[in-house]
């Protein structure tokens, strides 16, 4: 694991605050690309090649984010700034005409609009993340013989614990489809891009690709993809959370309560999912304002993008029927997958 565009953006004093940082809900962000295990190898590697292109095109940016980074108090802010330079590098490589702002946090130049694009590091909900640092942090104390071996363990619900009535899918879904929801960032009339950073240590081992999926399935059971529905889903879809068509204890699916964001009345035209080795785009079905084909034809470049994950209105402008066919396919099955223990 080579570090080292990432060292030459700080100083040595620097470093070694950073090697002091303590363990909170998670190591300091910066820490773990600075000093990274094998399991950071693929969020390092991401990581330095945003920052090849950046130090290239605008090194005066990454000095400007270095308040930031060596946050040691607040752990969101460093996870937000290196959320913003993996977009940043990833729309540089892709040779989009790219240029920070304030508010949104980027804008892209692309044929004589600009398109507004907004990062956002997702981190654990709060309880979680408080409950976790007490762990990290408390001391451990015993008055059992010297060399007795003793184990701790805490459980972490990431998106916190699901509400009375709640299943895990369905919490899960209903927090993704709640980022961002007073869309101040974004415009009435450009295209407008979220960009959904998820290569925190936070979400290591949770988030994967098949979540844009609207269903999967593990050992004949049902699993509804928990992105698809957070921005596809509607009031009243079936959600699966082990649901199959083997005859057990009767268990339909729940019923989703809310419209899925691109539902809603928004400003939102699109969204980057950027996972360590997957980057899909999710357009909206409904947008006045969508991705232009100039810029799709860019956007294909940025580093792991999956197009036959990605729900785009390019090349065909049938996004729209593609929705509706995989609605129509998941009530379909909620009358089959009516099984669960």
């Amino acid at each position: 694991m080579n570090s080292e565009l990432i060292r030459s953006v700080f100083d040595e004093s620097e470093i070694e605050l950073v090697k002091n940082a303590i363990i909170k809900d998670r190591r300091h962000p910066v820490k773990r690309m600075l000093f990274p295990t094998e399991r950071d190898s693929q969020v390092v590697a991401n990581t330095e090649r945003a920052l090849k292109h950046i130090l290239r095109a605008d090194k005066k940016w990454i000095l400007s984010l270095k308040p930031r980074l060596l946050n040691r108090h607040d752990y969101s802010e460093p996870s937000s700034a290196l959320a913003e330079i993996r977009s940043y590098g990833s729309l540089l490589e892709s040779e989009v005409a790219v240029k920070p702002r304030k508010t949104p946090d980027f804008v892209i130049e692309d044929s004589e609009e600009e398109i507004c694009v907004e990062v956002h590091s997702k981190q654990l909900q709060m309880e979680e993340a408080e409950a976790l640092e007490r762990f990290h942090t408390e001391t451990f104390q015993t008055q059992d013989p010297p060399r007795t071996v003793r184990v701790r363990e805490h459980v972490v619900t990431p998106f916190g614990e699901p509400r009375e009535g709640e299943n895990v899918t369905e919490n899960v879904i209903s927090k993704l489809a709640s980022i961002k929801q007073d869309e101040h960032q974004f415009s009435e009339t450009n295209t407008s891009i979220l960009w959904l950073d998820f290569q925190d240590e936070a979400w290591d081992l949770l988030m994967n690709a098949n979540m844009v999926l609207p269903v999967r399935t593990w050992n004949g059971e049902f699993f509804s993809g928990e992105f698809w529905y957070a921005f596809y889903g509607w009031k009243g879809a079936p959600i699966f959370q082990g649901n199959t068509t083997e005859l057990r204890v009767k268990s339909r699916p729940i019923k989703m309560r809310h419209e899925g964001y691109f539902r809603r009345p928004t400003k939102l035209d699109a969204v980057v999912i950027s996972l360590a080795r997957d980057t899909i785009i999710l357009e909206n079905p409904h947008s006045t304002k969508p991705i232009k084909p100039s810029l799709w034809r860019r956007l294909i470049f940025i580093p792991w993008f999956r197009f036959g994950y990605s729900y785009g209105n390019w090349p065909k402008r049938d996004l729209k029927q593609r929705i509706l066919l995989q609605q129509e396919m998941l009530r379909s099955l909620s009358g089959e997958a009516i099984y669960g223990w």
